[in-house]
């Protein structure tokens, strides 16, 4: 599927300022903001747009980002697939990833701790646990989502989670804010608010405040990049040693290549994974290469594995 330089102009704009107006995003790409509707809309129905999420930092509340792994044993497509289905429904699982190569499922799970993790984990593999052959379980500390160049050569944007654990209390309103937000930021404060059942500027007020306390950290447009030629791989770095410089540096030279959707600093398997989007396995073996050669004192190993599919992300749901 091909995209003219208009449509991939507004998708650099729209990419990490998911709340964007169709009248600020028209000023920006020399359109009217009935052509920018139009041209979204067209590109949704299209699934080249999946969703508009709020990014909340999981971390103010108290909560860890916990990233499991699995390896599976003779389950079919069909089956597994009804099972992704079941475990997208649980509350706390914020996305569920297809993957090929040695992980077959990847699922984010938020959890205020170890024990919260192991009642979740036990209710989804409660009668799938002779189907896991394998299992890892990593825990987030920080991440950082990056614009992208893959489709227009502009935009040098970036939001990060905090390195350190808060513990805001939300009131209800506070909650289903963040819910509806989550999963679809372009409602408007008028559907929001009947939603909510608060006026629009009590809504307006506390969106404000969430945001002002750093809860709710932007607004990301999730972009079928699969469906415009593009393959999706996620990549681990075993380092020599994790330090706050090493990271920043590995982050900004991730930066620089226009093609990495974001990067987190992890406890569990890898020091660091990022995941990133390229046209074909040489391009992806061009960065590893090169990533080995601007780091060759810091790297132990680099491995990585195509992902199939990444569905709906909620980074906060009910």
């Amino acid at each position: 599927m091909k995209l003219d330089l208009k449509d991939k102009k507004i998708i650099s704009e729209i990419e990490l300022n998911a709340k964007a107006s169709f009248a600020s995003i028209g000023k920006k790409v020399r359109l009217s903001k009935q052509v920018v509707k139009y041209r979204l809309e067209k590109m949704e129905k299209e699934n080249i747009i999946q969703g508009y999420n709020a990014l909340i930092d999981i971390t103010k509340l108290g909560e860890t980002i916990y990233v499991v792994y699995f390896k599976l044993i003779q389950l079919s497509s069909s089956n597994e697939i009804k099972w992704i289905n079941e475990i997208d429904k649980y509350s706390n699982v914020i996305t569920v990833g297809r993957n090929i190569g040695h992980w077959d499922l990847t699922i984010a799970i938020r959890c205020k701790n170890n024990q919260e993790l192991d009642r979740i984990l036990k209710k989804i593999i409660s009668n799938k646990s002779e189907k896991i052959k394998e299992k890892l379980i990593t825990s987030e500390i920080e991440s950082t989502h990056f614009s992208k160049k893959l489709l227009y050569g502009e935009g040098d944007y970036e939001i990060s989670t905090s390195d350190s654990q808060d513990n805001f209390k939300l009131d209800e309103k506070d909650k289903k804010i963040i819910y509806h937000l989550s999963e679809n930021c372009r409602i408007s404060l008028l559907d929001l608010s009947e939603k909510i059942k608060m006026s629009p500027n009590g809504v307006k007020n506390k969106i404000k405040n969430l945001e002002r306390k750093k809860i709710i950290i932007g607004y990301k447009t999730k972009i079928n990049y699969e469906i415009l030629g593009y393959l999706h791989f996620r990549v681990f770095l075993h380092l020599t040693k994790i330090t706050p410089e090493l990271y920043d540096n590995v982050k900004s030279f991730l930066k620089s290549k226009g093609n990495i959707d974001s990067i987190s600093k992890y406890i569990g398997y890898a020091d660091i994974d990022f995941r990133c989007f390229s046209k074909n396995i040489v391009d992806l073996y061009e960065l590893i290469s090169d990533i080995k050669d601007n780091f060759l004192q810091n790297i132990i190993g680099i491995d990585s594995m195509p992902i199939f599919r990444w569905g709906r992300i909620e980074y906060y749901s009910k």
